[in-house]
């Protein structure tokens, strides 16, 4: 699935032209601390964060008055203190490539650009509404974890015997284990109680290494 799908559309955006204190205004009634900045073509250019302006209006020694601190935030557009070294995906993305740029860089959003134009914003938090999918954390139902032996064929089996027993998969999940032979399979089904689980998958696991809950 590509990022394009579950992208927030319309984000919060600030402008070039927008002075400091506009721009913490922006932030504080949008309830956010970073936003993405178009110029006035309506391209990304950079991004700022409340901590950016905050920083700008300190001298190096911190010894400022409020006055001077007042003065000096009100005058400040955000194109001088905005970063414009920005990490950006394209609608197309796959969800997994983008998961994986948030966690090798340390990042909390990545802007979505078509053409230079924001076409959208993915955020922690539009990640963890796809994990939630994923463990189908919306749906009622039984969970339970257990160790396979990862070999070809596992999955479609434990596929076909719940099918055979009228049980209903909401969401099946893997994990690495520590053993790079196994993985680990976290398991919601609909129609089961878990000692029904239990018995039907023995014959296919390594160990439960979560009951899970209904």
């Amino acid at each position: 699935m590509t990022i394009e799908r579950r992208m927030t559309r319309n984000p919060v955006v600030a402008r070039t032209s927008m002075t400091a204190v506009e721009t913490l205004d922006l932030m504080k009634n949008e309830n956010v601390q970073k936003v993405p900045v178009l110029d006035e073509k309506g391209n990304l250019v950079g991004v700022i964060t409340e901590k950016d302006i905050l920083t700008a209006t300190l001298h190096e020694d911190g010894n400022i008055s409020l006055l001077e601190m007042a003065y000096k935030v009100s005058n400040l557009t955000i194109d001088r203190l905005m970063t414009s070294d920005v990490v950006s995906i394209g609608p197309g993305t796959d969800i997994e490539e983008v998961a994986r740029i948030m966690v090798t860089q340390g990042i909390s959003f990545l802007p979505v650009v078509e053409d230079r134009k924001l076409v959208g914003l993915v955020s922690k938090s539009d990640m963890f509404k796809i994990m939630m999918e994923l463990f189908g954390a919306r749906h009622y139902g039984t969970r339970i974890s257990f160790v396979v032996v990862d070999r070809i064929g596992t999955i479609a089996d434990i596929s076909r015997c719940l099918y055979e027993h009228g049980i209903s998969i909401i969401s099946l999940c893997t994990f690495s284990d520590e053993d790079p032979d196994k993985v680990i399979c976290t398991l919601k089904v609909h129609g089961s109680s878990i000692a029904e689980l239990k018995e039907l998958l023995g014959p296919y696991t390594a160990g439960f290494t979560d009951l899970g809950e209904e």
